[in-house]
């Protein structure tokens, strides 16, 4: 998966700059459709089609929905005598993605992502281990501020498409996001819808053109983790469970952020976006992008 992540984004890449290096082409290009029209009315549009590096890093908190455990210690069931609890957990993830888009109209982008997440979802875990679930007055081990750190490495892929509308150097729009990540050193998957609806202005600057916006963030993220719970050092010195195996679910705690961001078109091909989310979900990103 990884050298074909590695391919595709190369091959994109160059035939991205072989079509870019003749102007003709861009003359020439299709896209957007209804392009000529909103020129023609004093728009003025960029080059419709990029493809942007970009780097992610994002804390938030997590609300734990289940933890499911199975296997055997000398024939005791785990998932009957194991009892955990959890309310809230801190996820700390990093993102490195390849994101190529088109303009299809004046007000429509559509675009696709691929890269890699690396994180790790952290809570603190109280409950009680029976050693004799069976007897009328069971012997309790208790299990108290057990540090319960998960740490998963996936590869993320999704779909987006952007809505966009302007008025003189006033703009708004809305992103929509839909992204999956399979992870590779634990077992299961996170899923997000992303959904940013923006408001901005656009200026000139020293020979460059900028924007700075400002809005907000929703994301429904939920996370299946699973794995060995004999790697997890929730349980007993010497305590050993027989085909012990745990899946944790987890949601988005706070749904919404603020965000607000800064672009700057360093030429008409080259152009440089940040963006900082705050609030209970704190987030940074940067991107470096390249139109044609």
């Amino acid at each position: 998966m990884k050298k074909i992540s590695l391919f595709l984004t190369i091959f994109i890449l160059n035939n991205f700059l072989l079509m870019s290096a003749d102007n003709s082409l861009q003359n020439k290009s299709f896209f957007p459709l209804l392009g000529d029209e909103a020129r023609e009315r004093g728009y003025e549009l960029p080059n419709p089609y990029g493809i942007n590096f970009i780097y992610v890093d994002m804390k938030q908190n997590v609300d734990i929905e289940s933890i499911n455990l199975s296997g055997t210690i000398k024939k005791l069931d785990i998932g009957k005598s194991l009892n955990l609890s959890a309310d809230k957990a801190k996820t700390v993830n990093t993102n490195k993605l390849v994101r190529a888009d088109i303009w299809v109209f004046p007000f429509l982008n559509i675009y696709g992502i691929v890269g890699k997440t690396k994180g790790h979802s952290s809570a603190n875990v109280n409950g009680t281990f029976n050693l004799t679930p069976s007897l009328s007055k069971p012997i309790l081990i208790p299990i108290k501020d057990v540090d319960f750190t998960l740490k998963y490495e996936g590869t993320t892929y999704g779909v987006g498409t952007v809505l966009a509308a302007g008025n003189k150097n006033f703009f708004s729009l809305i992103d929509f996001n839909y992204t999956n990540t399979t992870l590779d050193i634990i077992e299961g998957d996170i899923t997000a819808l992303v959904i940013s609806p923006k408001i901005g202005y656009n200026f000139n600057f020293s020979k460059t053109k900028n924007s700075i916006w400002i809005g907000g963030m929703y994301q429904d993220i939920t996370q299946t983790l699973k794995g060995d719970i004999n790697d997890l050092g929730i349980l007993p010195s010497g305590i050993n469970v027989d085909d012990g195996k745990f899946e944790v679910k987890q949601s988005t705690s706070s749904p919404w952020n603020n965000v607000i961001g800064f672009r700057s078109e360093i030429n008409q091909s080259i152009e440089f976006t940040t963006e900082i989310g705050f609030g209970k979900r704190k987030s940074a990103t940067v991107s470096l992008g390249y139109r044609f």
